[in-house]
C-alpha cells in the first residue's frame, strides 16, 4: 500500500466522520471508516498485525509509521477477555480493536474522540477539533513465525552494530589527522565558512534526499576536542543517533551542519562554542571550546 493511497483515504475518512456518515463502530466503541475489502489474510486472537499508522490532527499528518520506513507489529487481543477497566473508548487500544476487522492490505480511519484528560495531557490537542488514525494492514504472522522474524531482524541488528563499533578506530584516526591539518592551516581551499561561523568539510557527498528541518535524520558521528581527545561518539555504541532536524534538540551547530548535507555524505563540521555548548562546556567538553565531529548522514525519514 503506498503513501499516497493512504493519504486518499484519510482524505476520504476526514469527509466522511465530518458530515457524520458511513461510519462504523468497533467492538469498543471507536468510530471508523474502512476504505477497502482486501481479500489477503486475515488476523486471528494472539497473531501479530504489522500495521502503518499515520495519525492526523484535524486533516493534518502529524506523526506516521511511513517517517520509520517500517511497520509496527501489534497483538490482535481476545476482546472476550479483557478485563472491564480496559474496555471502551480512551481505554481499548483503538489499532488493537480494529485489527480483527481487517485483512492485509485493508485500509482503516479510526476516530479518537479528544476528551479533557487528552488535553491536559497533551498540549498540542488544546484546540484540536479531531483526532484520526489511519492503518493499513500490511501483514500477519502468527506467535511463532512472529519470534522468528524477531530473533532474525536482532541477528540483522547485532551485525550492524558491531560493523559500526568496528570502524571506531578508523574514524577516530581519520578525524585525527584531518584536526591536526584544520590545525595546521591546510585544507582552507576546501573548508567551506557559514555566516554563522561554522565550518564544514564534505569528505564524501551524498546523493540522497537533502536534510532539511522537520525531518528526522539518522547520523553516525564522532566528537573530538582541538587537541583530538574523544569525548563522544556513536561508533562505539554500534547504533545511529536520529533526532528531528530544526527542532533545537540538539546544539545549534548539528542543526545546522547537518541541513547542509544529503543522505549518504560524510563530512567533518567544526563547530565554533557559541554554536555548541559555549561559556559553560559540559562533561569532557571545557568552556568555550570549539568542537570537531566525523558525521555520516545515513538516512533522512
Amino acid at each position: 500500500m503506498k503513501k499516497i493511497s493512504f493519504l486518499l483515504f484519510a482524505a476520504l475518512a476526514a469527509l466522511v466522520f465530518a458530515c457524520g456518515d458511513n461510519s462504523l463502530v468497533s467492538p469498543n466503541g471507536y468510530k471508523y471508516v474502512k476504505h477497502t475489502n482486501a481479500t489477503g489474510a486475515a488476523p486471528n486472537v494472539g497473531d501479530y498485525g504489522y500495521v502503518h499508522i499515520s495519525v492526523y490532527q484535524d486533516d493534518s499528518l502529524i506523526n506516521s509509521t511511513y517517517k520509520m520506513g517500517r511497520t509496527v507489529p501489534i497483538t490482535v487481543p481476545d476482546l472476550t477477555q479483557i478485563p472491564d477497566e480496559q474496555k471502551g473508548v480512551g481505554k481499548a487500544n483503538p489499532v488493537a480493536d480494529v485489527l480483527a476487522l481487517m485483512h492485509v492490505g485493508d485500509s482503516i480511519s479510526v476516530e479518537i474522540p479528544i476528551d479533557s484528560t487528552m488535553r491536559s495531557q497533551s498540549p498540542g490537542l488544546k484546540d484540536a477539533k479531531k483526532l484520526v488514525y489511519g492503518i493499513v494492514l500490511a501483514d500477519v504472522k502468527n506467535k511463532e513465525q512472529y519470534n522468528a522474524a524477531a530473533m532474525a531482524e536482532r541477528a540483522t541488528q547485532d551485525e550492524k552494530a558491531n560493523a559500526m563499533k568496528g570502524q571506531e578506530a578508523a574514524v577516530a584516526a581519520q578525524l585525527g589527522g584531518i584536526i591536526k591539518d584544520y590545525t595546521a592551516g591546510k585544507n582552507k581551499d576546501k573548508i567551506k565558512t557559514t555566516a554563522s561561523g561554522l565550518k564544514y568539510l564534505v569528505l564524501e557527498e551524498g546523493a540522497g534526499k537533502p536534510a532539511e528541518a522537520g525531518k528526522s535524520v539518522d547520523v553516525m558521528y564522532y566528537g573530538m576536542l582541538p587537541n583530538g581527545e574523544e569525548f563522544d561518539n556513536s561508533f562505539k555504541r554500534g547504533q545511529e543517533f536520529s533526532f528531528p532536524l530544526g527542532q533545537g534538540q540538539v546544539i545549534k551547530g548539528w542543526d545546522e551542519g547537518i541541513a547542509l548535507l544529503k543522505e549518504g555524505s560524510k563530512a567533518v563540521l567544526f563547530i565554533p562554542s557559541d554554536l555548541a555548548y559555549g561559556d559553560q562546556g559540559t562533561g569532557k567538553i571545557p568552556p568555550k571550546s570549539e568542537l570537531m565531529f566525523y558525521v555520516e548522514l545515513h538516512k533522512v525519514n
